[in-house]
């Protein structure tokens, strides 16, 4: 369901966080400003539709936010980008419930 690891150049594969309820099918991961590392899952969290998540060099992993379909949308398919302005920005493959001819949303994370 994935992972996130790290290599050296000599070759050398650690896994840092492997997926679980925490999140499944990680996407995207980039580096932010602040030195972490950002991402998606396109499923698990809280309610099974994906997260936001992030995780530190040393691999500690915090789950910052779980999207609820109902509101916001569901199953981000890519990864995030960052402004100069620090705010986080990505998009899901699914739309709020009850949004005609939605085929998804964009959101922003700050």
């Amino acid at each position: 369901m994935g992972a996130i690891f790290k290599t050296t150049t000599a070759g050398t594969l650690t896994t840092l966080h492997s997926s679980g309820a925490d999140g499944l099918y990680p996407t995207g991961l980039i580096q932010a400003t602040d030195g972490n590392f950002y991402g998606t899952t396109g499923g698990g969290g809280a309610y099974g539709y994906g997260t936001v998540f992030k995780i530190t060099v040393a691999g500690t992993l915090a789950t910052l936010y779980s999207f609820l379909n109902l509101t916001d949308g569901a199953n981000p398919y890519s990864g995030l980008i960052q402004a100069t302005n620090g705010t986080f920005y990505g998009a899901t493959g699914t739309p709020a419930s009850g949004e005609a001819n939605a085929f998804g949303t964009i959101f922003l994370w700050r």
